[in-house]
């Protein structure tokens, strides 16, 4: 049996941002799909809705424990969501992206990413959050290939400056206001799950990345895409430089515990910036 054609991407988009608007009730004015800090900010949003996975519209049922919160944080409209699935999942890039798109129609301006990465560098501890300036895609996975959608964006889109300076110099005006540092860095996305080789550690440093990690990088093509403002933070889980020991997956969760709280506080402090603007 041939199965029924899928209507148009820009119809799902719209069909689904819909569908959310009515749930949500609310237009975010800030988007976050967050793989690290969601639990603290959820927690602090005043008239929250909260959608289980029976409650999303199709696409962005992430999993069967996925949750979508609208909510006021610090004044301002927003939604939080948990990070979207990686393609080495077996996702399709343009499934992973799918949620990116649709928080854009709600009406969106900001895309928040977290994530955690491994540092390339002696300069970023365990536990240090990074504000992300720009990328390497070694991943193999582009959302943007296929047909056109010009409908979403340009065919192609410029990638000059994917993560906008004026965030990141809030953030890190922020990160000061609170007794933290928040340095810049150049992540590196590879397709994963294996960790990378010491060869490929090499590799990537000598590349000029700072990070390493497996997700962030098809959200941001897909937002630079639609015309969505990106602010993406890492929470440095270790760091690989020449003699590192082998991870160890209790001292990346540990460093998670860490860099989360932190990351949070950062958020909250520049959704905050946002209202007062």
């Amino acid at each position: 049996m041939v199965s029924p054609a899928q209507p148009p991407l820009q119809k799902r988009i719209a069909t689904a941002a819909q569908e959310l608007l009515d749930r949500l009730g609310t237009r975010p004015g800030i988007a976050m799909l967050l793989g690290a800090g969601h639990a603290s900010i959820a927690a602090q949003l005043e008239d929250r809705v909260s959608l289980g996975y029976a409650d999303l519209p199709a696409g962005l049922r992430l999993s069967d424990e996925s949750h979508l919160h609208g909510g006021v944080l610090e004044g301002v409209p927003v939604v939080v969501g948990d990070a979207p699935l990686a393609p080495y999942e077996g996702h399709h890039a343009m499934d992973t992206v799918f949620p990116v798109r649709v928080l854009q129609a709600c009406g969106a301006e900001l895309l928040v990413l977290t994530a955690g990465a491994a540092s390339l560098t002696p300069h970023f501890e365990a536990g240090t959050v990074v504000a992300i300036e720009d990328h390497l895609n070694f991943s193999g996975i582009h959302p943007l290939q296929g047909p056109p959608e010009a409908d979403l964006g340009p065919r192609f889109p410029d990638m000059s400056e994917p993560y906008a300076v004026r965030w990141r110099t809030l953030a890190r005006e922020v990160a000061a206001e609170i007794g933290l540092t928040l340095p810049s860095g150049v992540f590196a996305a590879v397709p994963g799950p294996s960790l990378p080789t010491r060869a490929e550690y090499r590799f990537l440093r000598r590349a000029g990345a700072d990070l390493v990690g497996m997700s962030l990088v098809p959200e941001v093509l897909a937002a630079v895409h639609c015309g969505i403002d990106v602010l993406a933070l890492v929470g440095v889980t270790q760091v690989h430089v020449e003699g590192s020991r082998p991870a160890d997956i209790e001292d990346l969760l540990d460093a998670a515990d860490v860099a989360a709280p932190r990351m949070a506080s950062i958020l909250t402090g520049v959704t905050a910036r946002v209202r007062d603007a």
